[in-house]
């Protein structure tokens, strides 16, 4: 697990998509609990709550590469950074979910797989505004809409956080906004609206909690008894009652609590 955490860092936005699926039956809440005291930023779903039961998930570990076309390129424990290494040479534009365009729309499906979606918006727009061809014209959209739908899809994430007190992740997505986005006014509001929210009273109180929280896991880690653990977990939610952060521990503590399973 600590090594598949290194190739999650090592691979974050380029185009890889990672994952750890639980197979023991623990709750989406004791996932957090123990991914906190872990250190692990990466997804993990149960088994229950996926659709990959047609994969051996009792083996463990077991590791899948799968490539975009969802061919399983590799199965096993061990030596699997290569096969996703090969998976992303066929992976010409990161993200965009279409492998070739037509040579009149290079340059914006480029841009895109670089991550710079001012400028593929830009000269897919300038290519849908000259009339062009059908089949120039439909990669070109498709571009386009890519772009937008990113757009909408980290101001919803942002818009939907903000209003469940979690700004970290608010922050987050806006952050994503503005970089992918700099120089539009999509962007550039998102910039603005990352500082402001990060100066915030309210704001700044929630991201000190969860930074307090993710220490507070980290040191569960260290006790030996599911007792002390839930104890350490409910002092915190005291100490915080009120944030979005407090309000985590305590549901993970609940799970926790009722588990035969969590140690």
């Amino acid at each position: 697990m600590p090594h598949f955490q290194e190739v999650f860092d090592k691979y974050q936005g380029k185009g890889v998509h990672f994952f750890a699926v639980e197979g023991d039956g623990l709750s989406m809440r004791e996932n957090q609990a123990f991914a906190g005291e872990w250190g692990y930023s990466f997804p993990i779903v149960t088994l229950a709550d996926s659709k990959l039961s047609g994969y051996d998930m009792v083996t463990m570990p077991a590791m899948y590469v799968i490539n975009s076309f969802g061919r399983v390129l590799y199965q096993g424990d061990a030596d699997y950074e290569k096969y996703i290494d090969s998976a992303l040479k066929d992976v010409r534009y990161p993200y965009l979910g279409q492998q070739k365009v037509v040579s009149e729309c290079e340059k914006a499906a480029e841009a895109f797989g670089k991550g710079d979606y001012t400028k593929a918006r830009q000269l897919a727009n300038e290519l849908l505004g000259a009339e062009p061809a059908e089949n120039i014209a439909a990669d070109a959209k498709f571009i386009a809409d890519r772009c937008e739908a990113l757009a909408k899809l980290w101001r919803t994430e942002a818009d939907t956080a903000k209003e469940a007190g979690r700004y970290e992740e608010a922050i987050a997505a806006l952050n994503n906004l503005a970089a992918h986005f700099k120089g539009e006014e999509t962007g550039d509001k998102a910039a603005a609206e990352a500082k402001e929210l990060a100066k915030d009273p309210k704001a700044k109180a929630e991201l000190k909690a969860r930074k307090d929280l993710a220490k507070t896991l980290a040191a569960n880690k260290k006790l030996k008894t599911k007792e002390d653990k839930l104890s350490a977990l409910y002092k915190f939610f005291e100490k915080n009652e009120g944030t979005a952060a407090a309000d985590d521990a305590k549901a993970m503590a609940e799970a926790i609590k009722a588990s035969s399973k969590y140690k």
